[in-house]
């Protein structure tokens, strides 16, 4: 997959790579998506199966089938709410530059400091949580107090991009995980032990979460077009 990568785009550096994601796509003998009521089966059981690409986008779709199958086998199905309102106010909101002074030359936090570090700003929409991507502390009390809840770091990656950055939640750069992990302990009401931490390994490319420079050289060395690997009986 790397080398396909090289053919698209010859300037794509593998080296550079921060994350990766590994999956399987659902697949069936019918070359279809499964939805609808089982066959046979048991009464009330409906099937959502083998859903790929673009699953996604038509997820909104399925979900409307679902409740009418629900329905019309007799599960007490709730009528939609006339006041809900679909649409959600961003959290993230992009940060002009020179918006924060001194940002570039934020020290790097130990593990035993992030307690300290929230003494140094006390105005959270200036106190920065992630050196990388920008978040403020405003931002991840914003998120903590929405409707939906939350208690990791993973979660909260997702709302505000904070840990999304290039050092991944280095501790030796800015440790913004603590730091996040800190504010939804504070704001949830939660021991800290308690709130969730980033797990790993990702994925069987990425054993350890940060790479060394052998590890960016070999990653560069799998994603040359002109060179074949053989993994497990398999040409790549």
């Amino acid at each position: 997959m790397l080398s396909k990568c090289r053919n698209l785009i010859p300037s794509f550096d593998a080296g550079a790579v921060i994350h990766t994601f590994a999956g399987q796509r659902a697949k069936n003998t019918t070359g279809d998506w499964i939805i609808g009521p089982v066959s046979g089966g048991p009464h009330g059981f409906i099937n959502a199966a083998s859903i790929d690409s673009p699953g996604i986008a038509a997820s909104p779709a399925i979900a409307v089938d679902i409740v009418k199958f629900l329905a019309d086998a007799g599960a007490p199905v709730r009528t939609a709410d006339p006041k809900f309102n679909p649409n959600r106010a961003p959290i993230t909101v992009p940060k002009p530059s020179g918006a924060f002074v001194g940002f570039d030359n934020l020290e790097p936090l130990k593990l035993s400091q992030f307690d300290e570090a929230f003494t140094k700003n006390t105005d959270p929409k200036t106190n920065i949580v992630c050196k990388c991507e920008r978040v403020t502390e405003a931002e991840i009390i914003e998120a903590c107090r929405r409707s939906l809840p939350l208690d990791s770091t993973q979660t909260m990656r997702k709302r505000t991009r904070a840990g999304m950055g290039g050092c991944q939640g280095k501790p030796g750069n800015y440790n913004c995980e603590q730091r996040v992990a800190a504010i939804i302990a504070r704001e949830q009401g939660l021991p800290l032990e308690e709130v969730g931490l980033r797990p790993w390994p990702a994925s069987s490319m990425m054993p350890q979460r940060w790479f060394n420079p052998e590890d960016k050289e070999h990653l560069r060395a799998l994603s040359d077009p002109s060179k074949t690997y053989v993994l497990a009986g398999a040409a790549t």
